[in-house]
């Protein structure tokens, strides 16, 4: 029983990831907790960048930086911003005090920002870290879990700088089109949502997923 503990014990630390109790820490907790973490697991290759997918999310459809996910038979858009990432653009975020929740993320070089706003009965998510972001409406009990996976994903983009420098070369990133601005969060006028609303036609739901079943543990 010792041999097969310890076995389980080495699994869970080489494959990057790390057991979040989520019911006994704070949103501030869940972040940094797995911020502070290596995640060298990648489950979706992209040109330009590549990321994990912890078990429980499914990848439903990719368009260029875009990408929609499905948690817990809800929606959350995914935005890796290739432009920004190239130019080393700073991030600066102030504390929004009439949030429902605001926290400024700065660690190991990379920033970004965790802000919710309530809408109705229901919360808006607007996570940003290291050049990327991912939103998501969800209910307050889903809020700590939806935080949990969304940290995981953005924590393990990893980008490819020879394919991005061949992008821009290449004129391939197209700079005319109009860019989502990451940097700062949108409250209730979600551009990137509406923008992913427009392409959806409204009839996927939880049994068209393809679900990636993977080695992410979430409590």
């Amino acid at each position: 029983m010792k041999k097969l503990l310890f076995l389980s014990a080495m699994i869970l630390l080489l494959s990057g990831c790390s057991v979040v109790y989520i019911d006994k820490q704070s949103i501030d907790e869940i972040v940094y907790s797995i911020i502070s973490n290596d995640t060298n697991l990648k489950s979706v290759s992209l040109e330009g960048y590549s990321y994990f997918l912890p078990q429980g999310v499914s990848l439903n459809r990719n368009q260029k930086e875009n990408s929609i996910l499905y948690y817990n038979h809800k929606k959350m858009y995914l935005y890796v911003d290739l432009i920004s990432y190239y130019h080393k653009v700073d991030s600066n975020y102030t504390k929004n005090a009439t949030a429902y929740y605001s926290l400024p993320i700065d660690y190991n070089g990379n920033k970004g920002y965790l802000e919710i706003t309530q809408i109705s009965t229901n919360y808006f998510i607007e996570f940003m870290y290291h050049y990327s972001k991912i939103e998501a409406y969800v209910s307050e009990q889903d809020i700590k879990k939806t935080i949990t996976v969304m940290a995981y994903i953005l924590n393990s983009i990893e980008f490819n700088d020879p394919v991005i420098e061949s992008l821009v070369g290449e004129n391939l990133l197209n700079y005319s089109e109009e860019q989502f601005n990451i940097f700062q969060p949108n409250g209730e006028q979600s551009d990137y949502l509406d923008y992913i609303e427009q392409y959806d036609d409204g009839r996927i739901n939880s049994k068209d997923e393809d679900i990636l079943e993977l080695d992410g543990n979430i409590e």
